[in-house]
């Protein structure tokens, strides 16, 4: 059969076109990342739900009150009966809810008077033990005990936030419109490739769509590995350790994220590269 040849315009403008969609592509994998795992206020609330944050915040929260207890001379074997895992759930669910604004089921005030009740547990605990062991009650000095308690279970939930909720929902619009825009052009640009030229040409339309996949699918995963390094290298310095590992296991979330997205599009390429196959094929049985 002989060999097509085509317009040098037709040549160039599939070139340019290949390399807009490839642009538009990662933007495009990219902005539906963020849709979906980086911005996502849910997936934020649910890595700080986890069973070694919570579970190190309680551990922290006893030890402390284990502490109070012992200086004041008092028997701290209730205090685990009055610090539980499921409270301390709770109140750091609050907190991150109403941080960022996950949802309205909880606000500012919900996770103070969870705080509230445990300190009141405290001071129960504080005045049955005076009254069993027949001591001077001293309101103050309990009052006192009450405060630093809760003093020190907020400094433990409480994240250097700044303006984080505003922030977020920023990011999250402006998500929005990048993958909005992203998805336009990728559409356009790829059925404008897919019917340049003539039929007998189609082939090599598709094959550079399928180009402008397997590159954007290898740029994302040369771009979770360059991340991966940097975030190892060198380490986000947030302070308890606890709360640190939780953002960076949220970093690796978000770079699986990433990785997903191209395994996406290498799927895609490998479609494309199929159907080029099948083309070709039955074109040169003809």
């Amino acid at each position: 059969m002989p060999k097509l040849h085509e317009a040098k315009t037709i040549l160039v403008l599939r070139t340019l076109l290949s390399f807009a969609l490839f642009c538009t592509t990662v933007l495009l994998s990219l902005s539906v990342c963020g849709k979906t795992v980086w911005f996502n206020k849910s997936l934020i609330e649910q890595s700080f739900q986890s069973y070694d944050y919570v579970e190190s915040v309680k551990s922290s929260t006893v030890e402390y009150v284990n502490d109070v207890y012992l200086r004041n001379g008092l028997d701290n074997k209730n205090i685990k009966d009055i610090i539980t895992y499921n409270q301390i759930k709770e109140i750091v669910k609050a907190y991150v809810s109403s941080t960022i604004g996950a949802g309205t089921e909880y606000n500012e005030t919900t996770y103070s008077e969870d705080i509230d009740n445990i300190c009141n547990a405290i001071e129960k605990d504080i005045n049955t033990q005076v009254k069993e062991k027949q001591l001077q009650s001293n309101g103050k000095a309990v009052g006192e005990i009450k405060k630093t308690v809760n003093e020190f279970i907020n400094s433990e939930i409480e994240i250097d936030t700044g303006e984080l909720k505003s922030s977020l929902n920023m990011l999250r619009i402006a998500d929005i419109v990048v993958l909005c825009v992203s998805l336009f052009f990728t559409v356009s640009f790829a059925l404008i490739l897919v019917f340049l030229g003539d039929s007998a040409r189609r082939y090599r339309s598709i094959r550079a769509v399928g180009v402008s996949c397997y590159s954007a699918g290898v740029f994302n995963i040369i771009l979770s590995i360059v991340l991966t390094i940097i975030f190892s290298i060198k380490k986000i310095d947030i302070f308890p350790i606890y709360l640190r590992n939780v953002v960076m296991d949220y970093i690796n979330t978000c770079i699986l994220s990433i990785v997903f997205a191209a395994v996406i599009l290498l799927f895609v390429g490998i479609v494309a590269s199929v159907l080029i196959w099948k083309i070709r094929k039955v074109r040169f049985q003809r």
